[in-house]
């Protein structure tokens, strides 16, 4: 039969095939030439206000025109840069990114410790962490130091130089050259331990004060030590130490305000989480259902 290209030009469906083979040849085409809708930037009067108050507080002074377009400038810089990053999933993965966010939220939840606590909390909780709060011994000495590398005789020497001080002798001219403090006013034993030892600090905190004791050793040398005053560990009052409390104990509700708050949040999630020995695929994972059960 032969063909009728008059027919075949007024059937619809050749008409529907060469408007889409048209269609797919023009954005095949032209399409990188078809404009997008466009993105928009919208700062308002508050965002320029602020930026205009931040110059202030650090300038002492309002910013100029030229100023203040140039921080524009840079907010609108920031937010498309913010935005294009986004966009392409920059923020996905990235450790810094996840644990600011994660300080950010936490932040958040520590509204409480804004809130005012009374004195009865405090002395409560000043009782209940009484090692923490605790002043501990102090002791005010002087020290003769002795080193054992320029000491044949070290023993000898010490007792000789103890009888020496006992008699009268200033402690200022005596012994062997020190970075240490030849005097120690008052004195918390942490620092004593801090600069001559445990052992060396524990000792002294328990020598009479008024006599030339030793010789005492720390980890540099020997030591001739006369105790001069000693003040035992004590409790302070709440009024000495009240800030101290408070803000430990805003801090502990702080802490603990946040474990709730993951608590509630983490009911609502179910976790997953593969065993390291086992492949990406196994079957054999431990999964935390939203009640909180763990399953195998």
């Amino acid at each position: 039969m032969p063909l009728n290209i008059k027919t075949l030009w007024r059937e619809p469906l050749l008409h529907f095939l060469l408007l889409g083979f048209a269609l797919f040849l023009y954005y095949d085409l032209a399409g990188d030439d078809v404009e997008a809708p466009p993105k928009r930037v919208h700062v308002d009067r508050g965002a320029v206000q602020q930026l205009a108050a931040n110059f202030q507080r650090t300038w002492s002074r309002p910013p100029t025109a030229a100023e203040l377009d140039a921080m524009v400038e840079g907010y609108v810089r920031e937010e498309i840069f913010y935005r294009e990053a986004l966009a392409m999933g920059l923020d996905q993965d990235d450790p810094l990114v996840r644990r600011r966010l994660r300080m950010k939220l936490e932040f958040m939840l520590e509204d409480l410790s804004a809130q005012n606590v009374d004195d009865a909390v405090l002395a409560t909780y000043l009782q209940q962490n009484a090692d923490t709060f605790r002043v501990e011994p102090q002791v005010s000495f002087v020290q003769v130091y002795l080193d054992p590398d320029r000491r044949a005789d070290l023993e000898a020497d010490a007792a000789q130089l103890l009888a020496s001080l006992s008699d009268g002798a200033d402690p200022e001219l005596s012994g062997d050259p020190t970075l240490a403090p030849r005097a120690y006013p008052l004195t918390p034993q942490s620092v004593i331990a801090r600069d001559f030892g445990d052992g060396f600090a524990q000792t002294v905190s328990n020598l009479p004060p008024g006599d030339w004791s030793g010789p005492h050793y720390s980890p540099f040398g020997a030591h001739l030590v006369k105790v001069e005053q000693q003040v035992e560990a004590r409790m302070p009052a709440l009024a000495e130490v009240r800030d101290t409390v408070l803000r430990e104990y805003r801090a502990e509700q702080s802490r603990i305000q946040k474990d709730i708050a993951y608590q509630k949040l983490r009911e609502t999630y179910e976790v997953t989480v593969e065993s390291p020995a086992e492949p990406a695929s196994s079957d054999a994972s431990v999964v935390s259902e939203a009640n909180g059960e763990t399953t195998q």
